[in-house]
């Protein structure tokens, strides 16, 4: 996407015209706007932004489940950019991992990597060993077929509609909007095999945090979902230039009020803050001046981006110390420039695969692994993955669950495949949005342009109770009452872990099944009390009747341990 300008064209100021074709070719195909019609096509698009946010129409719920009405929690974030005191001392690094790579290692890298790992695939991982199976997570997937061809239908024209018409369109936008959130829970649902794209979709999506509610076009959060999986492990540095000119993060980030003369630094500023260098490594001139270099670019179709030649700032820029007449991919060239750009993203994939609290020192090894990679994502993940630091046994269970990962992850994780969450009045579909709207993590809706505070905050004395309610739902079938028209064949669970006739072996696995790691003694003790109910272990075995019901017992009693709220 940048090879179109070369580097010794920023050393020469452009005149206006070829400067405004440079533009033009960031942007998509869909071309130069005249100003007029601009104004026009704005205009109309305002008006039914505008309504649907004084309406909060594209807001998700109010969901009801069993006669209660699902409210968002209000997440906190709990966290620090420093280590506990009481932390060990870090004592591996980025080598090599030269250890055994059995159950119990296998178990926590999907439990990492992927989203509702299910024991058959760590089998499998075991079986094929820890270089081929990296390999097979990082290798790119094909994406999901779209939710209907409406998923890149650009916005019409509806410059002389009727309010009536208008509230019509965003009554129908708002059911897309509801299939497009569990278009993506069923793709996480169904993957067919291990990969890391969910979860690296999931990252980018919490990163260049955009919420649907006031971006309004369900097509739009569906085409930057595509370009997260595109670029899943790709380049940093594309997927950089490709949200600059995204649709969703034009409207989200008010890229169409970005003018000349009449600058709007909201998507600038996010992109210093949140997106590539961080707090305290720019200056309020530095924001002026990459707002001041992506005026002009706008969408008013909601499926692509255009320019308009009018209004962009053809003038002189000073950014990060830098002059000229900066345009928008030159501010992402100079961004690239900037090592800390490295650091700031290396942090948070430490954060999301590794434990909160990152070594500096780890963290800028890796950072150089992305810089000397031109900012490829999968040769750091695979640096992560196959590395001492990621198996050592003191980051084990240091990453908390999100609310994705007991949703749609524990769907996935318990085999319950082939559900329809498209019905939605149906129980699956109830059930999963109230699962996310009750823990505060909505796909396709966080919470701010910061995107969700995690850590911690996933846990509180409102999440918890619910978590273990509705985790345990899938057991029974149903919560309170109402029927979720999805249940966990807990036999057929049994039949993929390695022996579950032997009681000792079959703790040993839920536990790496469920928790991504050995149970402690006590909690194995608990455990295998609940499933033996007094018997002596040369009692248990799949045969026995009441075997069904101590195997859901078990797994409830699971479901309400602390270890099942981390990874």
């Amino acid at each position: 996407m940048r090879s179109f300008l070369p580097p010794r064209t920023r050393r020469s100021p452009l005149g206006p015209a070829l400067l405004a074709a440079i533009l033009l070719a960031w942007a998509s195909p869909a071309g130069a706007v005249p100003p007029d019609v601009a104004e026009q096509r704005d205009a109309t698009l305002q008006r039914v932004l505008e309504t649907a946010r004084a309406t909060g129409a594209l807001e998700p719920g109010p969901v009801t489940m069993a006669g209660r009405t699902a409210a968002p929690p209000r997440l906190e974030p709990m966290k620090s950019p420093e280590r506990r005191p009481a932390s060990p001392p870090v004592t591996t690094d980025w080598s090599p991992y030269g250890g055994p790579f059995g159950y119990d290692q296998a178990a926590h890298l999907l439990h990492r990597a992927t989203i509702g790992a299910r024991f058959d695939e760590i089998s499998a991982a075991v079986d094929r060993g820890l270089s081929a199976e990296i390999d097979l997570l990082l290798t790119p997937r094909l994406p999901p077929p779209p939710p209907g061809a409406w998923a890149t239908e650009p916005f019409p024209d509806v410059s002389d509609w009727t309010q009536e018409m208008i509230d019509s369109l965003i009554t129908v936008y708002r059911e897309r909007g509801e299939r497009l959130r569990m278009w993506w829970l069923e793709a996480i649902v169904e993957e067919p095999d291990v990969a890391v794209t969910e979860a690296m979709t999931l990252f980018w999506h919490d990163h260049f945090a955009t919420a649907m509610s006031d971006v309004t076009l369900p097509q739009s959060m569906y085409i930057q979902n595509r370009l997260f999986r595109t670029h899943a492990t790709g380049s940093f540095r594309d997927l950089v230039d490709a949200i600059c000119v995204d649709p969703a993060m034009l409207i989200w980030l008010d890229g169409n009020q970005n003018r000349v003369g009449d600058v709007n630094e909201n998507f600038a500023r996010e992109l210093l803050e949140l997106f590539t260098l961080g707090l305290d490594q720019y200056t309020q001139e530095d924001v002026v001046a990459a707002s001041r270099a992506f005026t002009g670019y706008a969408t008013f179709d909601g499926v692509t981006s255009v320019f308009v030649p009018e209004w962009h700032d053809y003038g002189m820029k000073t950014f990060l110390g830098q002059e000229g007449p900066w345009y928008g991919p030159d501010i992402v060239e100079i961004l690239f420039e900037q090592e800390e750009t490295a650091r700031f993203l290396v942090r948070k994939l430490y954060r999301w695969f590794v434990d909160e609290h990152p070594d500096e020192a780890l963290v800028e090894d890796l950072a150089q692994t992305l810089r000397q990679n031109d900012y490829e994502i999968a040769p750091v993940l695979e640096r992560i993955f196959a590395s001492e630091h990621f198996f050592d046994p003191e980051y084990r269970g240091s990453v908390f669950c999100d609310g994705i990962d007991r949703s749609a992850g524990l769907v996935r994780a318990l085999g319950i495949g082939g559900t329809d969450f498209q019905d939605l009045e149906g129980g699956p579909a109830v059930w999963a949005l109230y699962a996310m709207v009750i823990q505060g993590h909505i796909l396709f809706e966080p919470p701010n342009v910061a995107g969700w505070p995690g850590y911690r905050s996933w846990l509180n004395t409102y999440t918890m109770p619910w978590r273990k309610t509705l985790d345990v739902g899938l057991i029974d079938g149903e919560v309170s009452g109402f029927d979720i028209g999805m249940q966990a064949d807990v036999m057929a669970l049994a039949a993929t872990w390695r022996d579950p006739n032997d009681p000792y072996q079959l703790i040993d696995d839920v536990a790496l099944h469920f928790f991504g790691m050995e149970p402690t003694e006590l909690v194995r003790q608990r455990m295998l009390d609940e499933l033996l109910q007094g018997a002596e272990p040369w009692e248990w075995n799949l045969g026995i009747p009441e075997a069904e019901d101590r195997i859901q017992g078990l797994l409830r009693l699971a479901m309400r341990l602390p270890d099942f709220q981390l990874k």
